[in-house]
């Protein structure tokens, strides 16, 4: 180009910044995110949201209005952010988009998960002036999910039979070329969730086709929830990007199914600025482990026996929440408790413990192993800590270890109608979570089951057809 048709050349026009956007996200029943984006710049503006919107199914075929939604006109209602929470989150930003994401209240309910679990854990923190303090971590498992061939040539399908196949194929929990099947997507995750607090310990297949388990170091109070959820959401946001499918739906196809194990300990004020390098150490510094005790047996402190003795108790109702799906009762006997009992390192217990009067006290800790993959971690924390908190007010004594149910040890209930009527009929659960919440979960969760009845009328019910229904209800967005 000479010189003079470079200056008579029009100007290069220089790229657009950026546009900021906001998340407004409400985390519903199913762990479900629920959003309006809103311009940065309107971010101090208002933002409203249907008030009943809580009260929708696993996807949107299953539509409840609850009764005093319909008697106000199904009214909106204000989303109250709570400001602390405001992230960047890397996997929704685009080219032109950075996308923030805040977490929200419904003005009025008092009955969003987030908002039931910041409730139980004040009670907890004021109990007896004690200041104590729930320290969590989560093991995930899900299923990663591609188009199947069949489908692939199907353009706008809906999720559902055939139209998805698991990743990879084959049970080899741990075998590292199974993981380097998934690992391109494993990395990405890591680095997502690094950038937004969420510490990703491990990441390995397990003992399902398509199955992966990702853990995380813990974290105090409602952090831990958030944690969680965001890691879920994320995941599942990221796989939609890459055309894939990531699962929580506890058995989306035949074969294994997947797990929300989750670890637990209580903590006071006191004790010593720790130098450690652990996680634990990291976090719960000038912090004093309630669960331990140095002179039991065990390892185990009054107040973790009793905490632990109010769980028990209050197990069977607490399966509506950790195994909120018919897909969830399929763990029963495969690794996932059918008693609520407990044993020492035991994994076929309701709670897992693991003690040592002679170790460290950052290493006492139980394992709640009932919630299923599809658990919502607010509402798990939730009715953890209003049970535990039962057994600590009323002193309970911790059954043996390993109880058989001739023994005394409660069957957990073996279908989601059976878990629904148990919740219901535990009057301590029900009024700690409040009647609005109740009401709305109980009428959601028969919703759902009365739509998987209808589209299994007339059918032989094969697993075949069963799995159909699930992946049509609860696949894409679980």
């Amino acid at each position: 180009m000479s010189a003079r048709e470079k200056k008579n050349a029009p100007a290069a026009v220089p790229a657009a910044p950026a546009r900021e956007y906001l998340r407004f996200e409400v985390v519903d029943f199913h762990c479900k995110g629920l959003s309006k984006t809103v311009p940065a710049r309107h971010r101090d503006h208002p933002v409203y949201m249907y008030a009943g919107a809580l009260a929708n199914g696993a996807n949107q075929a299953v539509m409840i209005v609850p009764k005093e939604i319909a008697e106000g006109g199904c009214p909106n209602a204000r989303l109250v952010p709570d400001w602390a929470t405001e992230q960047l989150l890397p996997w929704a930003c685009r080219d032109q988009a950075v996308v923030r994401r805040v977490f929200c209240d419904v003005e009025g309910l008092r009955c969003t998960p987030r908002t039931l679990c910041g409730r139980m854990l004040a009670e907890l923190r004021n109990f007896e002036g004690q200041g104590l303090e729930l320290l969590a971590g989560g093991e995930l498992e899900f299923i990663m999910a591609k188009p199947s061939a069949a489908a692939s040539a199907v353009s706008g399908a809906e999720d559902g039979a055939g139209r998805w196949e698991p990743l990879f194929r084959g049970l080899e929990i741990f075998t590292t070329l199974q993981g380097c099947k998934v690992m391109d997507f494993c990395y990405e995750l890591e680095r997502n969730m690094e950038a937004v607090g969420v510490d990703v310990l491990t990441m390995n297949t397990e003992y399902g086709e398509g199955q992966v388990e990702v853990t995380f170091a813990p974290k105090f109070g409602v952090e831990a929830a958030d944690m969680i959820a965001t890691c879920r959401m994320g995941t599942k946001e990221m796989a939609q990007n890459a055309g894939l499918r990531a699962v929580f739906l506890t058995k989306p196809f035949g074969g294994s199914a997947s797990g929300g194990h989750f670890n637990f300990s209580i903590w006071a004020p006191g004790g010593a600025r720790s130098g450690g390098a652990d996680v634990i150490s990291r976090v719960t510094t000038g912090k004093l482990n309630s669960f331990h005790s140095a002179e039991d047996e065990l390892g185990l402190s009054p107040t973790a026996r009793s905490f632990l003795a109010g769980v028990l108790a209050h197990a069977p109702a607490m399966e509506a929440v950790c195994a909120p799906t018919p897909a969830c009762y399929t763990r029963h006997g495969m690794w996932a408790p059918a008693l609520a009992n407990w044993g020492m390192d035991d994994r076929l217990a309701c709670v897992r413990v693991k003690a040592d009067k002679k170790g460290p006290p950052g290493s006492c800790y139980m394992e709640f192993r009932m919630p299923s993959s599809a658990a919502n971690p607010y509402l798990v924390i939730a009715v953890l800590v209003a049970s535990g908190l039962d057994g600590l007010q009323r002193e309970l004594p911790l059954p043996p270890a390993r109880q058989t149910e001739a023994q005394g040890a409660a069957r957990l209930p073996g279908t989601l109608e059976e878990a629904l009527k148990a919740f219901e009929n535990d009057e301590l659960l029900t009024a700690k979570l409040g009647a609005r919440f109740v009401r709305w979960f109980l009428d959601q969760k028969r919703g759902e089951l009365k739509f998987l009845e209808e589209r299994l009328a007339g059918s032989a019910r094969s697993a075949e057809e069963v799995t159909a229904a699930w992946q049509e209800l609860y696949m894409e967005f679980l």
